[in-house]
């Protein structure tokens, strides 16, 4: 389930009414709305909406690197750009950023002074923009949508703690690792009594060519191709909690040692396991590696938002919901497929808290990927003091060196 209901409050009198569909960035618009009307804790930056002169394509790859107990060291984003109509922009995007390097050859990597995101200039109409942006960590560990847990118990004796950096094992025993999606939170929404059936089989039958689509790209919302309204007869609210199910890929890996790695949605290979599944919200999966030495844990997991295509199906295995809508369904099946629509509105808004991850506010379409591996171990380099010539004490040796001369000269003469 996309969106697990606890209660349903009691309907209006059944009577023709819109409901508004959840729609992306309402939480953070009405956060950003408080903090720059009061003008506290916002830079000018910040309260400033982007300007462009179309579409942009937005494609973001966030680089999550892990202590050896999993909790987030370092978190970079590496975004790239396409700016497709001409004129000027400025693109302001939630930060903050620490420092940025350039992607794409020859341009230049957003300002980031006091940590706002900013990029300005003019597009002939295909800009690429692209920059390597490196966060907090510790303000990012917050809002990232998967969190992981790692730890380390010694096969003879000794006590659980954390994997050492870079996720290296000092020796034999099990290691634990423990994913969490954390995107679930309340929400109160719309539903109604009933609802036009091919009002619902256009938005549904969209709603499921994206869930089919390659893995990454934005979930339909309001802003796309949801509608951000819908006649509905009897409106009513229900309580319940909305979360963004999370399509993780990659794998777990043994180096430098050999063992076992078992867990939930795992296929063995020979240095450790593949990992493919769905983490809907507030669920979990464990995986356990059993090592016979030393070594270290190579974790790589790809995590993007996703939609259930299941979930997503017609009833009655019909081919569409266009297909469902000209069978004339009855109304339990329309208020089903009422609450269908809402609750993947409901998933699309939520997921636009991750997907653009820095929340700006641009037209178009991209994707974003979370990439999760350790940290590398930091590098420990020997400080040396470098030496220079120093005139005073060179000429100094040298007469010293003069006098012995002379002197061993004058006493060779006497002998």
């Amino acid at each position: 389930m996309l969106l697990l209901l606890t209660a349903v409050a009691t309907a209006t009198p059944a009577a023709a009414a819109s409901i508004d569909l959840p729609r992306p960035g309402a939480a953070l618009a009405q956060e950003l709305e408080i903090v720059c009307n009061r003008a506290v804790g916002a830079t000018p930056e910040r309260c400033k909406k982007s300007k462009v002169p179309g579409p942009v394509v937005n494609d973001e790859v966030v680089l999550v690197g892990l202590a050896g107990d999993g909790v987030p060291s370092r978190v970079q984003l590496e975004q790239r750009l396409l700016l497709t109509k001409v004129g000027d922009y400025v693109i302001r995007e939630r930060g903050p950023a620490r420092s940025a390097v350039p992607l794409v050859p020859g341009s230049d990597p957003p300002n980031t002074k006091l940590g706002a995101v900013v990029w300005q200039g003019f597009t002939p109409g295909d800009r690429r923009l692209g920059a390597r942006l490196t966060l907090d960590a510790g303000l990012e560990a917050l809002r990232l949508p998967l969190t992981v847990t790692a730890s380390f118990t010694p096969a003879i004796g000794g006590t659980t703690r954390p994997l050492d950096p870079g996720g290296r094992v000092p020796g034999a025993g099990t290691v634990q690792l423990r994913i969490s999606n954390e995107t679930s939170q309340p929400a109160v929404l719309p539903t109604g009594a009933d609802a036009d059936a091919n009002a619902l089989a256009v938005p549904l039958d969209a709603a499921r060519r994206a869930a089919a689509a390659p893995p990454g790209l934005r979930l339909p919302s309001t802003d796309t191709v949801l509608p951000k309204a819908l006649a509905v007869t009897g409106p009513a609210r229900r309580e319940g909690s909305q979360s963004v199910p999370l399509r993780v890929t990659g794998f777990v890996r043994l180096t430098g040692t050999t063992g076992t790695v078992t867990g939930a949605g795992t296929t063995a290979v020979p240095d450790g396991a593949v990992v493919t599944g769905t983490l809907s919200g507030a669920t979990s999966a464990e995986f356990t590696a059993t090592v016979a030495a030393a070594g270290a844990i190579g974790l790589e997991l790809n995590v993007v938002p996703a939609l259930d295509a299941r979930r997503l199906a017609p009833p009655r295995g019909l081919p569409t919901w266009a297909a469902w809508a000209r069978t004339g369904p009855p109304i339990a099946e329309r208020r089903a497929a009422l609450d269908l629509l809402v609750e993947t509105a409901a998933t699309g808004a939520r997921a636009s808290s991750y997907s653009p991850y820095l929340g700006v506010d641009l037209p178009g379409s991209g994707s974003t990927d979370f990439r999760y591996s350790f940290a590398p171990a930091d590098k420990v380099v020997a400080a040396q003091a470098a030496l220079h010539p120093k005139g005073g004490p060179i000429a100094l040796a040298g007469f010293a060196l003069l006098l012995l001369l002379v002197n061993a000269t004058l006493i060779w003469r006497r002998s």
